[in-house]
């Protein structure tokens, strides 16, 4: 516990899929750098609902195969989980919020201290993305629910991070729409700027551009020279029907993170098969820093 009881990591109120991880008896060893499974919006962490609420259980179950154990594998749910009877336009107003932001950086900092690892790998897919690569950085949010410090970086005490079809750098789709709906908004939502210097068409630019005041959040987080781990990987897909117009904001792919290792792009995976589908990949990117 670690003084972390309150939190509620465990999301006993999603039912039995709404957590995973920890130790079946005080003598279980962690021997491998534990992983860290952060779900995106109205997901869950484990199987809750087809079509988006999937969770991780696929690529937990491959790791399991693996060798990894339970005490090795982290997983909690954050925000309102779609398969456990919210409402997916609810979910997505949402974002990067201080409430989900702190939830998940203590949520880090307990498998830390409970597993006393040096280094944590960390998995994340779609809006938990930037949300991961903020709660890493640390530092300091102006959200819609407030302002909160979350803590200096965290970088130092990860190994690899997996970034899977993140909207690192806003959605094309909200292009015309900063305040409406929420999620779009342009202060901790996914607006990408309204023009690209001299480009005015999001997802079809004639060349390249600067992309400039776009979110607030977005657009400090990547600003930031802190690395999020000592391995940085993405991955996206040209088919996601999510990110949409083949994943590209002005110009450029949305889901790759700056000063990234390395990076993969798939040519047929949907957005929830970016992350169900991957697994060996994520298996790779983690234990032997390829993809």
């Amino acid at each position: 516990s670690n003084g972390y009881e309150t939190d509620n990591f465990e999301r006993s109120d999603v039912g039995p899929n709404g957590s995973f991880g920890g130790k079946q008896k005080n003598s279980d060893t962690v021997v491998n750098d534990p992983v860290i499974f952060i779900h995106g919006n109205g997901d869950a962490a484990l199987y809750a609902q087809a079509p988006l609420a999937t969770g991780w259980s696929r690529s937990i179950q491959y790791f399991l195969e693996q060798n990894y154990t339970q005490a090795e594998i982290y997983s909690t749910t954050w925000g309102d989980a779609w398969g456990s009877g919210g409402n997916l336009l609810d979910t997505y107003s949402t974002m990067h919020t201080c409430s989900n932001l702190i939830y998940l950086r203590r949520f880090i900092e307990a498998v830390l201290k409970y597993t006393k690892a040096p280094k944590v790998d960390i998995i994340a897919h779609s809006l938990g993305v930037p949300i991961a690569r903020r709660v890493i950085k640390g530092g300091t949010l102006i959200g819609t629910d407030g302002n909160c410090t979350l803590g200096p970086p965290l970088g130092s005490r990860v190994d690899t991070f997996l970034g899977i079809a993140g909207p690192n750098y806003g959605l094309c789709v909200c292009q015309m729409a900063q305040t409406f709906p929420s999620w779009c908004n342009a202060l901790d939502g996914l607006y990408p700027g309204y023009t690209c210097q001299d480009q005015v068409l999001c997802a079809y630019t004639s060349s390249s551009c600067k992309q400039e005041n776009y979110s607030a959040f977005l657009e400090k987080l990547n600003n930031d020279k802190n690395r999020e781990a000592d391995h940085i990987f993405a991955m996206w897909s040209d088919v996601d029907e999510v990110l949409l117009f083949r994943g590209m904001t002005w110009g450029k792919p949305t889901s790759r993170i700056p000063n990234m290792n390395g990076r993969w792009i798939s040519d047929r995976n949907s957005h929830t098969a970016m992350k169900d589908l991957t697994e060996l990949r994520q298996y790779e990117a983690v234990v032997h820093h390829s993809i």
